[in-house]
């Protein structure tokens, strides 16, 4: 193949990328049954040379998934949507107590230690990662 045909290749079709989040260490808080929020912690390293951006997350084990950052204002402290996340490329985020963190609200059903629940993460170019969480006592 001629290459200048393989050029034009290139420029009409150009090379689609995939997000490459590596998430470790992913769990969730086990609370009484009565208490609607769980709070969800892990490490997120992005793989990539260019940051990526988590604009929404869901469950069908809650009625809703969103990121808070922990923040103190004149002495006390409260919980503030994150709406986007970005992961800086080639970097790691902590999500952890006292930061950033998972706020799981309202679970569908009763969740016990050792109950594995599938988040989906939805990316700034569309494509979904899912990934297990573990309940932990």
């Amino acid at each position: 193949m001629p290459r200048n045909i393989i050029l034009a290749c290139l420029l009409i079709f150009p090379a689609v990328t995939f997000a490459d989040l590596q998430i470790s260490d992913a769990w969730i808080n086990n609370l009484p049954p009565s208490v609607p929020v769980r709070a969800g912690y892990m490490t997120i390293h992005n793989t990539q040379t260019s940051p990526l951006r988590i604009v929404a997350l869901s469950s069908n084990a809650f009625a809703s998934v969103e990121i808070h950052r922990t923040v103190e204002k004149d002495g006390m402290v409260s919980m503030e949507r994150v709406p986007e996340l970005t992961i800086p490329a080639n970097a790691t985020v902590q999500l952890e107590a006292g930061g950033l963190d998972l706020m799981l609200m309202n679970p569908v059903d009763p969740i016990k230690p050792g109950t594995r629940v599938a988040i989906t993460l939805r990316l700034e170019d569309g494509s979904e990662q899912i990934l297990n969480m573990i309940v932990r006592e």
